[in-house]
């Protein structure tokens, strides 16, 4: 559960509960073992958060960008560990490990927010376009429901999210080859296609850097 991003709705999928509201119950911190539970899941959630940021960390090390509005900021931040350990560096024999990577990704890690199609670095609720869209001055957490990865500074694409905007795009382009579908709707969804054909090819002219 802490490895799959979708919140409320992925619990209930994952617990098989037949409504979300017996979901929110064991999100929810009341006490007892609901509490437990909740403190065990973003034990998890952390450990997983972390991976994710040393796997793009290592990523990056090997040439493979990330793509998006927020891609040059997260560059900034692994340039600025990249140096921390060249000169924390006594010889050209020291072996870097994870741990040491870890320890200064942990900060990055600890804003990460896990989408299916998108990494959200939710540092500064100020710049994040779902709260404008919303109208809200919440700075708790991104509201994931109104991203729009394409345009907000904070969100980052990865090798990771190629399937899931390769599956929108082919499904768009089914969409609009049907002559069941409205001409005004087939607008919105030209809009969308090409969003998602766009974010494949930043993707892969990122991750194409490596060769």
């Amino acid at each position: 559960m802490a490895a799959r991003p979708g919140g409320l709705p992925a619990t209930k999928v994952h617990f098989k509960h037949l409504q979300v509201a017996t979901s929110e119950g064991y999100a929810g911190r009341p006490g007892g073992a609901q509490a437990v539970f909740h403190h065990e899941w973003k034990k998890e959630e952390a450990k997983e958060k972390l991976k994710r940021t040393v796997e793009a960390y290592r990523q990056f090390e090997q040439g493979q960008m990330p793509a998006g509005p927020g891609a040059n900021a997260l560059l900034a931040s692994f340039r600025a560990v990249e140096k921390e350990l060249s000169d924390h560096e006594p010889g050209p024999a020291k072996v870097v490990t994870d741990r040491q990577i870890e320890l200064l990704l942990m900060r990055k890690a600890s804003v990460l927010h896990l989408s299916a199609a998108n990494y959200c670095w939710f540092e500064d609720p100020a710049k994040a376009l779902c709260l404008k869209l919303a109208g809200t001055r919440s700075t708790a957490a991104p509201l994931t429901v109104l991203c729009d990865s394409s345009r907000c500074p904070q969100a980052t694409h990865h090798l990771v999210h190629r399937s899931v905007w390769r599956t929108a795009a082919d499904d768009g382009a089914v969409l609009l080859a049907s002559s069941r579908i409205p001409a005004g709707e087939k607008d919105r969804l030209r809009s969308e296609h090409e969003r998602s054909m766009r974010i494949l090819e930043e993707i892969d002219t990122a991750a194409r850097r490596a060769e």
